[in-house]
């Protein structure tokens, strides 16, 4: 593995391998010292969760980081990104962490030349990806449930402009997951195939293992549909949340929008949490895997 771009690169085998890497250095059954790999953060949208736990993965497998400002860049002076990270490149780093609002362009800078080999990995590209996501997603599950096959997992919410969405269900797929979607119909993406599709919760909620809010954004919400009214159908509470489903959200959580407030405090909702300590652990062994291969 020399980048992580989507959760279409990987496998099954692969997923497994960084379940279970990532379980050795939960456990601290596995050290690692890459103190010759030379790794930046580039992040051109703003982000905690990802980008800290990303900073604090590598500084916990010893690797030396930087991080990038676009802000005070020369991306601001009118250089072209791919000749920002062939400099980059040229001057010694060897791995890039990139999250950037177009869903394609970090596809398009890996298939290009550089000065040297440089790796990246897909920090959140667009609506399009998010595999780090879905994988400690993948991770909070499988140490909850041992095995996930079956499953089902409804996930609620804006699905069409949602990159942790599409990452989770290509993952979830792999896995024989019933997957559910409920959402209004502005925000549903028909081109995504292997799902059932809900307007009603109740129904959509009926047997479900897993609830998945995603965030809704209110600006987007009042482009689309009245925002009271989502509320009103679509949103998380003590009274419609299973009570043994485990409930799971990307952040940041916009609290009385997706989901009740108050829920936020019941053990439910506690895997919430689980899914940014996880996240950790499991870009520790993405990392792992990658500058390993790279002989760092």
């Amino acid at each position: 593995m020399n980048n992580l771009i989507t959760i279409k690169d990987l496998s099954k085998d692969d997923i497994l391998e960084i379940y279970n890497r990532a379980y050795e250095f939960e456990k601290n059954r596995r050290k690692a010292n890459h103190s010759n790999a030379q790794v930046v953060t580039m992040f051109f949208e703003n982000s905690t969760r990802t980008k800290l736990s990303f900073e604090l993965a590598l500084n916990k497998i010893q690797a030396n980081k930087y991080d990038f400002q676009p802000s005070t860049s020369s991306i601001n002076k009118g250089e072209e990104l791919f000749d920002t990270i062939n400099n980059l490149s040229a001057i010694g780093f060897d791995t890039i962490i990139l999250r950037h609002e177009s869903s394609s362009l970090i596809e398009e800078l890996v298939n290009k030349k550089y000065y040297q080999d440089i790796s990246f990995i897909n920090a959140g590209s667009g609506t399009n990806a998010h595999p780090t996501q879905a994988l400690l997603d993948f991770y909070t599950l499988k140490k909850h449930f041992g095995n996930i096959e079956g499953k089902t997992v409804t996930i609620v919410g804006d699905v069409l402009h949602s990159r942790v969405a599409r990452s989770n269900i290509e993952l979830l797929k792999k896995f024989d997951v019933n997957i559910r979607i409920l959402a209004p119909k502005a925000f549903i993406d028909e081109s995504i195939e292997g799902i059932t599709y809900f307007d009603n919760l109740k129904t959509a909620f009926e047997s479900a293992d897993i609830i998945m809010a995603l965030r809704i954004q209110k600006e987007r919400i009042k482009e689309k549909i009245d925002f009271e009214e989502y509320i009103k159908n679509y949103q998380i509470t003590r009274d419609n949340l299973p009570y043994a489903a485990i409930l799971m959200h990307p952040g940041p959580v916009n609290r009385d929008i997706e989901i009740e407030s108050s829920v936020l405090e019941i053990q439910n909702a506690r895997t919430i949490l689980n899914q940014a300590k996880n996240g950790v652990y499991v870009r520790m062994a993405l990392l792992d895997m990658i500058l390993s291969n790279k002989g760092l």
